[in-house]
């Protein structure tokens, strides 16, 4: 496929580029700066200036592509946050315009919404801190989006929420489970080879899958 990589200049997002070419997928790889990204130079790799935040070259960085893949993201603030959301709205809207599908996958997280019962330490303290306190204003966003998703019934869309993100270098034959996390962590490379798995997966489209990574995996 023609794939457009939003949020290409991130950890996760330079793992997606990676792997996708490695499976033979043509790439654009999206910016919002015009230094060279560190991946290797490849005869599928293009490297684009557009910024979703605003909108200012999505639908450029759009064109003629048969699926999005997104991993903006941000880290947490108090501040308003709206690069989920906004950047969603206005990647959905250039699908529709220059787009040659409509397949979209993009990553949100296992706390956008309250996660299962784990311990009395994680219940009570810790991911109430997180959702509510810490990632206040970071997890609304993603809530936003989703909530926007849902009413793209024209949008082949699918959310990814993983864990905690951790770097390792392969991918493990990680878990993928419908709505819910089945683990407390993901690893990058696992969250990259599960987003470009969507590309071909019809059965997920218009769900959430939580990608995870086992703790003994290598």
């Amino acid at each position: 496929m023609n794939i457009t990589v939003f949020g290409a200049s991130g950890p996760t997002g330079l793992l997606v580029c990676k792997q996708a070419l490695a499976a033979g997928h043509s790439v654009r790889a999206v910016s919002r700066r015009a230094d060279r990204l560190p991946l290797p130079r490849h005869d599928n790799l293009e490297q684009v200036l557009a910024d979703p935040g605003t909108g200012a070259g999505v639908d450029g960085a759009l064109d003629g592509a048969h699926a999005a893949l997104s991993a903006l993201g941000t880290a947490y603030t108090r501040k308003p946050i709206d690069i989920y959301s906004t950047g969603t709205s206005n990647i959905v809207s250039g699908l529709r315009e220059r787009a040659a599908g409509r397949r979209l996958v993009v990553v949100s997280s296992g706390l956008t919404y309250p996660p299962p019962r784990t311990n009395i330490f994680g219940d009570l303290i810790l991911f109430p801190l997180l959702r509510n306190v810490i990632g206040r204003t970071l997890y609304a966003d993603m809530r936003s989006m989703e909530e926007f998703l849902r009413t793209c019934d024209d949008i082949d869309w699918t959310v990814m929420r993983p864990g905690r993100l951790i770097n390792r270098d392969q991918v493990s034959r990680y878990r993928l489970t419908p709505d819910v996390l089945d683990g407390g962590f993901t690893s990058r490379a696992d969250l990259a080879a599960a987003m470009i798995a969507e590309l071909e997966e019809p059965q997920h489209i218009h769900r959430a899958m939580a990608p995870a990574t086992d703790r003994r995996a290598k």
